[in-house]
């Protein structure tokens, strides 16, 4: 009887305490979960992960899924897709099985329905290899409660940075795992650096062990605490729990490692000097030389995918008097050619590594970036601009979108993770001009004004770029009906998006009908200033407020600014005008201001509104929120005035 109860508890250590889920248990388990006690997800997920490594952290990696499907959403995902570079590694598919709910298995073979296509995802990612490759599959007649099973061996025949590993394990994540298990084989002479990042109470389970040679690393984590999405969400690695393994100790060492790879494409010819020599000619400011210089290699290098490095295709430049020559380039092509141009101008300039979007953890070493730019150094050698020449809607060095994100320099010497600054919100302003003159009747005439800088800039440019001369009539009639539903547009300008000289500027010539309402010798005159909608950018910036909670910190797409003026001109001079009075911010980095002026027949106001911060904590949304809700209130007021005698 003792014996039996020992091995019941043997059995029940073993499952409480288990790491690897074979196949048999997994499906058990997840066959006996219940959904309803998984409202927030659609399907829920068992995996296995084991990589084994060589002193070249070369090897091999092993994956298992098994997902089973909860809701009829999750019913219609049904594809599976691999991915793996082709020069850097191969994919063996081992398994494709969809376990129906009665039991019954149905086997795939994976030869047979997969399709290998180029990776679409790099085609978006800067980052490019055209030797990125992703099988996809769809798996025919799933049901609910069905499990979909898959199981890859990927081969890493070259690493990323040569002798060096990275991964990470993640603690919290945006699906739901009964049970999620990591094991890397490595061996003793290769040191593994482990960084927790973001460590909170939940506990997951660690150990290691030294078998022969090697040191197997085990971790495991059982009903996940799952990161339900919002939109404009905080960024992942700033607030989830996980885990990064690396082999590097120091940025200094990828920073030194691209660095060389970078170097030996850096030789110019003649024909480089002499562009450099006719752009720059005359021109004594260092930033003006740099502006003169960045224009060229963004407008005149097309961005084009061709891949031909041998030594470590996606991050390596091709020469760049290749690039050069035939004016085309992917973004370290581009990097590499700005790069050299900027130095034979005598302006000290390097590569850098880039994460477009995202900040990477500091503590944590690892060559995951997925840009290329140029940063150029003032001189006392510190970074003064940085550039990137692949965006072609932005008249700024570095787009808006860019900032707030990390990056690394390629540099000699060896350069620690930096993140780009975040630009004054003044540099991020939009202002709606608008100047009415008010007839006898009270209709309106005039014009509105739209002005563009900095992010705001980048936006509207890149939309209206991409609109025919009938959209864009359109859009700008959208705009100016803002202001009131008898508006009519007459007439507009507006400076072509492809003019990268000047900021993004359109004006439309207007007129109202019964703009202003009147009883006895009283007017009642719109109250524009406060008026949040007439800005089309303050609404495209402040999505995040508009969820009705949140469980999460979130962050703005940037700093930025507005303004709106409002000039209104009457026949008559107006007597004492009442204008209400406005609620001012200045709370949690957002600030208002307002301003008005009357003389005679005129009046005058301007209404400015900023932000300065872009990351937020969870428990600063429903303030910040009924703090931002509290300036609608003004959008229906009105001045109220006397008519007095004829304007002289």
């Amino acid at each position: 009887m003792k014996k039996i109860l020992l091995f019941m508890l043997l059995l029940i250590t073993s499952i409480l305490y288990a790491e690897y889920v074979g196949k048999e248990d997994a499906i058990k388990m997840l066959q006996q979960a219940k959904a309803e006690n998984y409202p927030e997800s659609n399907e829920i997920y068992i995996s296995n992960q084991i990589a084994n490594l060589d002193k070249n952290c070369l090897g091999y990696e092993i994956s298992e899924s098994y997902k089973r499907i909860l809701t009829e959403g999750a019913k219609k995902n049904n594809s599976v897709s691999f991915w793996y570079d082709t020069n850097y590694g191969a994919i063996e598919v081992l398994n494709i099985e969809l376990i129906k709910k009665s039991g019954e298995i149905i086997s795939f073979d994976p030869n047979e329905i997969l399709q290998e296509k180029d990776n679409s995802f790099m085609g978006n990612s800067n980052i490019y290899s055209e030797t990125s490759k992703i099988l996809t599959a769809e798996i025919p007649n799933m049901e609910i409660g069905d499990i979909i099973y898959t199981k890859q061996k990927n081969i890493i025949k070259k690493a990323s940075m040569e002798n060096n590993y990275f991964s990470s394990f993640n603690i919290e994540t945006y699906s739901k795992y009964l049970n999620d298990y990591l094991e890397i084989t490595i061996p003793k002479s290769k040191k593994l650096y482990i960084h927790e990042i973001n460590k909170k109470d939940f506990k997951y389970d660690f150990s290691k062990e030294e078998k022969g040679e090697n040191i197997i690393y085990y971790w495991n984590t059982k009903n996940n605490p799952k990161i339900i999405y919002e939109p404009s969400m905080e960024m992942f690695n700033l607030f989830a729990f996980h885990i990064k393994m690396t082999t590097v100790e120091s940025w200094e060492e990828i920073s030194r490692w691209y660095y060389n790879i970078v170097k030996p494409h850096m030789e110019v010819n003649d024909a480089i000097r002499e562009k450099v020599e006719e752009l720059t000619n005359g021109i004594t400011s260092r930033k003006e030389k740099a502006a003169k210089l960045f224009y060229w290699a963004a407008y005149n290098i097309r961005y084009l995918g061709v891949d031909k490095e041998e030594n470590r295709p996606g991050f390596e430049p091709h020469d760049v008097t290749y690039t050069f020559e035939t004016r085309g380039g992917v973004c370290r092509d581009k990097a590499a050619l700005l790069t050299a141009m900027l130095r034979e101008a005598g302006i000290g300039s390097d590569v850098i590594l880039i994460s477009s979007g995202s900040r990477l953890n500091p503590q944590a070493p690892t060559l995951w970036f997925n840009h290329a730019i140029t940063v150029s150094y003032d001189e006392e050698g510190n970074p003064e601009f940085i550039f990137d020449p692949t965006d072609e809607n932005t008249k700024d060095f570095l787009p808006k979108y860019e900032e707030d994100n990390s990056y690394l320099i390629a540099s000699e010497k060896g350069s620690t993770l930096l993140t780009t600054p975040i630009s004054n919100p003044l540099e991020n302003n939009s202002t709606v001009n608008i100047n009415l003159e008010i007839d006898e009747n009270y209709n309106a005439t005039g014009t509105i004004e739209y002005l563009f800088s900095g992010f705001s800039d980048t936006v509207i440019r890149s939309m209206f770029s991409r609109l025919n001369n009938y959209e864009f009539k359109k859009t700008v009639a959208k705009f100016v009906s803002s202001l009131h539903p008898n508006t009519k547009l007459i007439s507009f300008d507006y400076i072509d998006p492809e003019n990268k000289e000047k900021n993004m500027k359109i004006t439309a010539d207007i007129e109202i009908d019964n703009y202003i309402s009147s009883s006895a010798n009283r007017i009642f005159i719109p109250f524009e200033p406060s008026r949040l909608n007439l800005n089309f950018f303050y609404n495209y910036v402040m999505q995040p407020f508009g969820l009705s909670e949140r469980k999460y910190g979130f962050k703005l797409m940037g700093t930025f600014s507005f303004d709106i003026n409002y000039e209104i001109e009457f026949t008559k001079n107006l007597e004492s005008p009442s204008v209400p009075d406005l609620e001012l911010l200045n709370f949690e980095g957002f600030k208002s201001t307002f301003k008005s002026d009357h003389k005679g027949n005129n009046m005058k106001f301007n209404y400015h509104f900023e932000n300065n911060k872009i990351h937020f904590k969870q428990e600063q949304f429903q303030e910040i929120k009924q703090k931002l809700a509290n300036l609608t209130k003004y959008e229906n007021l009105y001045i109220i005035a006397n008519i007095g005698g004829e304007n002289d």
